[in-house]
């Protein structure tokens, strides 16, 4: 019989009601398919595009054919061959907080009372006195928009001069007591966050101050991590807070909040003491568009595939190795490439589908199957047969005769057994299939595989041969 081997992250607060854990495989779906409709695929692997500063890359931005990165405290240009040039400073509070923004001319950077413009040649500091400093920057027709921090003003600059401004350009989100904690622009509205409701405002045209609040456009739903807020899939993703709690991540489907989040997932931020600090990004790449939500203090990555429908297949967790979380802490796509900087150095990593390793390390993949139940009767297992795509083995070196490794749980998830291991193949070797014999009884089994090959990983499905006793 086939069983369930392919699925989401979804383990729950008890693993003996559920323990499904999918670690570096996302989900792909082809109903054109039947019998191979979902299969498991690695996660991208990341090659080294330019390692400028001493890091960490804390923000990058695509502007006039270069990409400004911010390591540390330093601001470089990167060319499309990957080489940097560092092009001045900045100065940081203490929450290392920047947020890039940028329209035809130059880019703004804000890190809380200081605010930059910045070209591909230079680094000049905001000096007008009316900018009130702000962590939060976005753009709406030709103005830059800031929250000013611990409050609900918002204001915004001069139009097409993120340098310039006039005190008497702001406006005050007031639905709500809550204060201005993230915005962003979507659809040329723009989404002010609070931490326990959203306004939406759009361009009116009014002489005074352009900005209008949008009539009823008002979400009872607010923001619990301002770096969580991310446009991808032609809609806004968050970390959700309202006034009965925190932990759910929602998508904006037009002005209502959806929660894509399932039980599981939920449950493992709602432990997290660093909630606050979560930061995210988007990106979409053979067809499939990810929200990456990662803990920095926690040292967590969940990403959410927005392609597939059901939360409770839709998510997996990344892991750098040895290191707890991915190590993408921010993403811009530029020069057809999609790059992410590295939260703990000064490297901006390339993705690709087609490099099967993390920066030179292994890329540790694992799939934990549902419980394996039948009316609580003894099961004697025969076999299990694993259907991957077969003979990726290398030319030569690791990886030249790649293994998976197959264990169990006979007590929902708490305790495993020794691992097993199969080959997947050498190279032009498509079979014989990977089947495991011999393979005990139980009465609550759950099956696990994993591998770290530097190899294509493809898994298609598995197949079980057991027998149920009578009792």
């Amino acid at each position: 019989m086939k069983i369930p081997l392919l699925g989401g992250y979804s383990k729950r607060r008890s693993v003996n009601q559920d323990a499904q854990r999918t670690v570096n495989l996302y989900l792909e779906t082809d109903t054109a398919e039947p019998e191979s409709g979902s299969a498991l695929y690695m996660v991208p692997g990341k090659t080294e595009f330019a390692a400028v500063g001493n890091g960490p890359i804390r923000a990058m931005i695509s502007h006039n054919h270069l990409v400004i990165a911010i390591s540390g405290n330093e601001v470089y240009r990167i060319n499309e061959t990957g080489a940097g040039t560092r092009i001045g400073t900045i100065t940081l509070d203490g929450t290392k907080r920047v947020a890039l923004s940028a329209n035809r001319n130059h880019v703004i950077a804000v890190t809380g009372a200081n605010a930059y413009i910045i070209t591909g040649s230079s680094v000049t500091a905001v000096t007008d006195t009316d900018f009130a400093g702000s962590y939060l920057v976005d753009y709406l027709d030709g103005y830059f928009v800031f929250a000013i921090p611990d409050s609900q003003q918002f204001y915004i600059s001069a139009i097409n001069d993120g340098s310039s401004f006039d005190a008497l350009d702001f406006a005050q989100a007031e639905s709500n007591l809550d204060d201005i904690v993230g915005l962003v622009v979507d659809h040329r509205e723009l989404w002010l966050f609070g931490s326990q409701s959203i306004e939406i405002w759009y361009n009116s045209g009014a002489t005074d101050f352009p900005l209008a609040r949008r009539d009823g456009a008002v979400l009872e739903v607010g923001c619990a991590a301002p770096q969580s807020i991310s446009k991808a899939d032609n809609t806004i993703f968050w970390l959700g807070r309202n006034a009965h709690g925190q932990g759910l991540v929602y998508r904006a489907d037009q002005y209502n909040p959806q929660i894509i989040s399932n039980r599981g997932i939920e449950y493992e931020i709602g432990q997290m003491p660093d909630i606050d600090k979560a930061t995210a990004f988007a990106y979409q790449q053979s067809g499939h568009t990810f929200y990456a939500l990662s803990f920095p203090e926690s040292l967590k990555t969940y990403v959410y595939d927005a392609s597939i429908q059901d939360p409770e297949l839709a998510w997996h967790v990344r892991e750098t190795y040895d290191q707890g979380r991915d190590r993408a802490n921010c993403h811009v796509f530029a020069f057809g490439k999609h790059l992410v900087g590295d939260y703990a150095s000064n490297q901006v990593w390339e993705l690709s589908d087609t490099t099967y390793t993390d920066g030179g390390l292994p890329i540790c993949w694992e799939r934990t199957t549902p419980r394996i139940v039948q009316d609580y009767k003894r099961v004697m297992f025969h076999s299990l047969t694993i259907n991957m795509e077969r003979g990726v083995g290398l030319v030569s070196g690791h990886g030249s005769d790649p293994v998976i490794y197959l264990d169990w749980s006979d007590d929902g998830g708490h305790t495993w057994c020794s691992k097993r291991s199969a080959s997947m193949g050498k190279i032009g070797s498509f079979k014989p299939s990977i089947t495991f014999n011999r393979l005990g009884c139980s009465r609550d089994r759950v099956f696990r595989i994993t591998g770290s090959c530097p190899v294509k990983t493809v898994i298609l499905g598995a197949y079980l041969d057991a027998e149920a006793g009578d009792h």
